[in-house]
């Protein structure tokens, strides 16, 4: 606490000796230290010291931490101006003493906490009427109050100790007849023994049943004989304890059913992983078994094609080359239920090399424009003015390629446009570009696009030769492959372009 100029500073007891001619009682206490500083000699008298050296050698390291806590407190509220008058009972010669003490605060030597003590004492006749307001109050407070001496015998309880335990006479209450069904009767004793407080929450038989109390026991002296005593305050505390066991058995239930949910939640994730690799594998399997019957089909009609098993009419040409048609789009579509089982299987592998970049992208375009002229659509394509060599899975950078340039062509009308381009973006990323002006995808749909069997919604006018919906879903997979990825950007009736991104550490500039 900081100096403050209303209090008095004693810098040595000879600064005190103007009152050593008064017969008030009154002594200096060194708060800081917890020990005598001076004395007048009325209070040499009223102590019973033959000097105020011997007054000053009184050991109080016994003193209960309640007087210790009780004095720093009394020095705060004395130096904020307020007048502090209390009841107390001392013990000079060993025998007590009721006195009313007042408490003015002072500084001592080294700049320590002090209080100058006046006391008068007082008849026992008559209480002090602050006295009689705490004798008061002790009788009507909820808290249990009761004090024993150090051998566990009951000396005295409030009324509200007595209503609950329900003794008739002190002498029937003992620390084991009320705290005997605990274990708190052995650490009380010796806690309190030793200047110690005592505090815990136990179980206590009461007339009421069983209760939860919180029990503290402070050490003290009794004011009758001046013996050591402690006393014990207990707090009713079972609702409290009660709401606490609730909401931890709350908690374990709750958490019981985290588990069970998390449980069948985990079973249903592998029943789900059971069925997609069931899926997968039956996708597979189906896959090879139609490849071989497809294959022969479209090898057979290309051989009636060329009149190799004898001439042929016109119609049945016609009609070959339809059958020949739908069995390389049956293929087709095969092909990518083989590839999607094997992404989804984990079993993609690549095969890398080093090849040009513009000999890739102009196979594919030209492998389009027969089917961009059939809709009168100008496919066109942009590559930079120096090679690039990229380190990659040729042909599955052709398969991404010839996936995007055919939903190009397939959902943009007729003559439209269509523009394959390439180059390196500003974080030096190899870029293949798709763009066309067809009509496009909506916002709500676009971050569906790539997922596995989910196609874009068309007018009837394009419908021919629709897919499964896996062209992108592959697409973006074997990007993902490469350490790439596909970014689209599309506005419905406007037009798409669909860009595949490669890491720049797969390319290099010139052969």
């Amino acid at each position: 606490m900081s100096d403050t100029p209303k209090l008095a500073h004693f810098k040595g007891p000879e600064a005190l000796a103007a009152f050593n001619h008064l017969h008030t009682v009154i002594w200096a206490f060194n708060i800081d230290d917890h020990k005598f500083w001076w004395a007048n000699d009325a209070a040499l008298k009223f102590w019973e010291k033959r000097s105020l050296e011997e007054f000053l050698s009184v050991d109080l390291s016994s003193d209960s931490p309640i007087v210790r806590r009780r004095l720093l407190d009394v020095f705060e509220s004395a130096s904020s101006g307020r007048t502090i008058e209390e009841n107390w009972t001392l013990y000079p010669g060993g025998i007590p003493k009721m006195v009313v003490v007042t408490f003015t605060a002072i500084w001592i030597e080294d700049h320590k906490k002090a209080v100058l003590i006046e006391a008068s004492p007082q008849l026992k006749e008559e209480l002090d009427p602050r006295a009689k307001r705490m004798l008061e109050a002790a009788r009507h407070t909820p808290l249990l109050i009761s004090s024993f001496d150090m051998h566990g015998k009951l000396l005295a309880q409030n009324p509200a100790a007595a209503s609950l335990y329900g003794a008739t006479t002190d002498d029937e209450v003992s620390l084991e007849s009320r705290y005997g069904q605990t274990n708190i009767v052995p650490h009380m004793l010796q806690q309190t023994s030793e200047k110690q407080s005592f505090h815990a929450d136990v179980k206590i038989d009461t007339s009421k049943g069983e209760r939860w109390h919180t029990i503290t026991a402070e050490p003290g002296r009794d004011p009758v004989t001046g013996h050591q005593v402690f006393v014990v305050t207990e707090e009713d505390v079972t609702d409290k304890i009660l709401a606490q066991q609730e909401l931890k058995q709350l908690n374990l239930t709750l958490e019981q059913r985290v588990a069970e949910r998390t449980e069948k939640l985990s079973q249903a994730i592998q029943e789900a992983v059971n069925a997609n690799k069931a899926k997968t594998d039956f996708l597979a399997m189906m896959s090879h078994e139609l490849r071989t019957p497809l294959n022969a089909i479209i090898g057979f009609s290309e051989m009636m094609s060329y009149q190799v098993y004898g001439p042929i009419t016109e119609k049945q040409e016609i009609t070959l080359r339809d059958i020949n048609k739908s069995g390389r789009h049956l293929l087709e579509q095969i092909n990518d239920l083989l590839d999607a089982s094997t992404i989804d299987r984990g079993e993609l592998n690549l095969f890398e090399s080093d090849f040009l970049l513009k000999p890739a992208l102009e196979y594919c375009v030209k492998a389009f424009e027969l089917e961009a002229d059939k809709k009168q659509q100008t496919l066109e394509l942009q590559v930079p003015e120096f090679p690039i060599t990229l380190n990659a899975d040729e042909h599955r950078i052709t398969q991404i390629l010839m996936n995007l340039i055919s939903n190009a062509i397939k959902y943009t009308p007729e003559e439209g446009n269509i523009t394959v381009s390439s180059g390196l973006n500003d974080k030096g990323e190899l870029y293949l570009s798709v763009t066309d002006n067809g009509i496009g995808i909506s916002a709500d749909r676009l971050q569906f696009v790539t997922q596995a069997f989910v196609q874009i919604d068309i007018s009837s006018s394009f419908t021919s030769g629709k897919g499964v919906g896996l062209g992108l879903y592959i697409t973006s997979q074997l990007l993902a492959a490469h350490g790439g990825r596909l970014e689209i950007e599309s506005k419905e009736g406007v037009g798409t372009t669909m860009c595949a991104i490669l890491p720049k550490e797969r390319t290099k500039l010139g052969c």
